[in-house]
């Protein structure tokens, strides 16, 4: 592996700040010096951070700071193929965006990689500003895709903090059931399906009964399944 270099951090259009590591980071793997020292320097050049990889096997053995990142990844490479590399990423639930680069493209591995999700397929030689346009494409996706799982991390978190029964009646209720239904199939009395109810407002730190039912659904997916739709006004059924 070629020695990791830094490129100044400047003002990126992306508002990241993460102490003691880059705002955000773009790894190339190219086993072409002259091709990866030439994106360096282009991503260096407006002020992002960039890590060079003359390999696979080097890129899969360095650790990765959990910041906002994306991938510029040439297709030959000498100790693997790029689809194969990106194939076998999303199968480890490896979500960072790829960007495909080669010098020997066809329409069947440009339909292949972005099927498989890539961000975007260029033939070299590469243009600077497509590239560039398409580095800060995923780099936007991966700021999305992050907030997006922080979010879920944070009802998750606020989810595990009631007790299996508030679990139990909340989402119950988020399915559609009302209190005293819920009430006669836990063969509890209605006031302490209210108690229960009030205890989960208050733990998973809602604001209305939607706002709940919705945190209920991103956690658990049977209740989407199940849930009312809700009303033109944003609420739902409230278990009365």
């Amino acid at each position: 592996m070629k020695a990791l270099r830094r490129a100044p951090q400047g003002v990126m259009a992306l508002n990241i700040q993460k102490s003691g590591a880059p705002a955000a980071i773009v790894y190339i793997v190219d086993d072409h010096a002259e091709v990866s020292d030439s994106l360096f320097r282009l991503l260096s050049s407006i002020g992002i951070y960039a890590e060079t990889f003359d390999s696979i096997t080097a890129f899969q053995a360095a650790t990765r700071p959990a910041v906002p990142s994306c991938l510029i990844l040439d297709l030959q490479l000498s100790d693997g193929d790029g689809l194969e590399l990106q194939a076998r990423m999303r199968e480890l639930g490896d979500h960072i965006p790829i960007v495909v680069v080669t010098g020997f493209g066809d329409i069947r591995q440009t339909v292949k990689a972005m099927k498989a999700g890539a961000i975007d397929f260029l033939e070299k030689p590469i243009s600077e500003q497509r590239l560039l346009d398409s580095v800060h494409r995923a780099l936007e996706s991966d700021v999305a895709r992050r907030a997006k799982e922080q979010e879920f991390e944070k009802v998750m978190e606020l989810y595990r903090s009631l007790t299996a029964r508030e679990q139990q009646v909340i989402e119950m209720i988020a399915s559609g059931c009302l209190n005293k239904e819920v009430a006669e199939q836990l063969g509890i009395s209605e006031v302490t399906v209210k108690a229960h109810r009030a205890s989960a407002y208050r733990k998973m730190q809602a604001r209305s009964f939607a706002q709940l039912v919705q945190m209920i659904m991103k956690v658990n997916p049977r209740v989407a399944a199940q849930s009312p739709q809700l009303r033109g006004d944003g609420e739902a059924n409230d278990g009365e």
